[in-house]
């Protein structure tokens, strides 16, 4: 998934690799993270992580493009492949200083309804949960749910491309919103985060790196 996102960023921006220290690889037990981020110049905020753990037999990867300058709600796209599991996730959050305009994913979820759906748990933030969004898990689904990521990624940045420009500092508050939630009130990476590096590392690792604020 990174390697197609950068090569698809790279055709119409100029990114900037960002140096993360000592957060670029946090080992713990079993666990291994792998963590990228870049600056998209004029746009906002690459960021990449992956994780392994029991000898390979879990895998995990998530990339979150936040866009800064532009007038776009964040993206995640997840993959974890887990005991024969493989789930898929492309999600928006509320972030945007004006509605988006998300009418480009009608069709999405009816396009690949034959795919298991994921059935999240209830937190905090699924009332910021965009329309926009589809899940996908099961086993064996991985040729048609890779698809279906790269045409969410597509349609995510063909409205990126459009978007309007919007005031930095403004954009960064109404994103900054979202993340002292998601510090303070946890989410499923979070936790394990906060277990593995504790709170203080995790913070500065989802505010400066994950969302580049």
């Amino acid at each position: 998934m990174k390697e197609t996102i950068l090569k698809k960023l790279t055709k119409e921006y100029v990114i900037d690799s960002r140096d993360m220290g000592k957060l670029r690889t946090i080992r713990k037990g079993l666990f291994h993270f792998e963590c990228e981020a870049y600056t998209i110049r004029n746009t906002g905020n690459l960021f990449f992580i992956g994780m392994s753990a029991m000898f390979g037999l879990m895998k995990m990867e998530t990339a979150v493009i936040t866009p800064l300058e532009k007038d776009l709600s964040f993206c995640n796209l997840d993959t974890v492949k887990a005991a024969g599991k493989e789930t898929y996730m492309f999600e928006m959050y509320r972030s945007a200083l004006h509605e988006d305009d998300l009418s480009a994913f009608a069709g999405m979820k009816k396009k690949y309804s034959s795919l298991p759906d994921y059935e999240f748990k209830p937190r905090w933030y699924d009332s910021l949960r965009l329309d926009s969004s589809i899940a996908k898990s099961g086993k064996k689904i991985s040729a048609s749910a890779e698809i279906m990521m790269n045409d969410c990624l597509d349609t995510y940045l063909a409205l990126l491309r459009d978007a309007p420009v919007c005031d930095r500092e403004e954009k960064k508050r109404a994103v900054g919103a979202y993340v002292d939630r998601l510090i303070h009130e946890g989410g499923v990476a979070v936790d394990s985060m906060n277990k593995i590096i504790g709170p203080e590392l995790t913070a500065k690792l989802i505010r400066e790196f994950m969302y580049g604020l």
